[in-house]
Formats: C-alpha cells, structure tokens, sequence
C-alpha cells in the first residue's frame, strides 16, 4: 500500500488519461462500459491489496504504476520478459480494459512497461 512520489504532472499525457479513467474520474465522451470495466479493475485491484487513489490526487501509487504497465503489456502483441500480471482474474480484467483504451486511441508507451519494474529495483 506505497504511494509513490511521482507527481501526476511529471507523467506523460496518456498516463494520465488513463489514471483519470482508472481511478473514475471525469473524462469527456466515456462510454458506460468502458466505465463499468475500469470499476471492475479498480474493484479487483483493491480486492488484491493495490492501492488505487482518488480521481483528485495528485500522486501517483506503486499499484496504480503496476496496473498502468500491465495494460501496456496487454497492449501489445509481444512483449518478452514484461508480463506483470500473468493470471487470475486481475489480469482478465486488465485485458479486458487494455482493449477499451486502444479502442478510444489511448495507447500506452512501450517506457510504461518498464517503470513499475525499475520502481521495484529500487526499493
């Protein structure tokens, strides 16, 4: 339950698009059921101990930084060495929103896929 002390402003835009959806905040012209699926993302990542913070805060937590790199790996077709989230129903889910966001052109960079696992070496 570590909130990271990486400040919203300092990731890229997407990150933060995408954060605002993850945490249920307001995001111009979002589809019900992309909304129902991010709820049941943040559900299923507090039901796994991931701390998923408030559509307000300015900060951005290790869990939230593990769930954007695993929708980037489910983004992608081939990513060796980067899966974050292998099985279980987190990972069904991830999926499941990865293919929302790159069907409303919220595509996630390939550095997303690295920086929850650089933050782990670190600690």
């Amino acid at each position: 339950m570590t909130v990271g002390t990486n400040t919203l402003r300092r990731r890229p835009r997407v990150e933060r698009q995408v954060l605002r959806i993850l945490r249920g905040g307001d995001y111009p012209s979002l589809d019900r059921r992309v909304a129902q699926d991010f709820a049941a993302l943040r559900e299923a990542a507090r039901r796994e101990g991931h701390v998923v913070l408030p559509a307000e805060a300015g900060y951005l937590s290790d869990g939230e930084l593990m769930l954007l790199a695993g929708l980037a790996v489910s983004q992608r077709l081939v990513a060796p060495g980067c899966q974050e989230v292998r099985e279980g129903p987190l990972a069904a889910v991830i999926a499941a929103c990865a293919e929302r966001l790159t069907g409303m052109g919220l595509r996630l960079y390939p550095l997303t896929l690295y920086a929850h696992r650089v933050r782990q070496a670190a600690s």
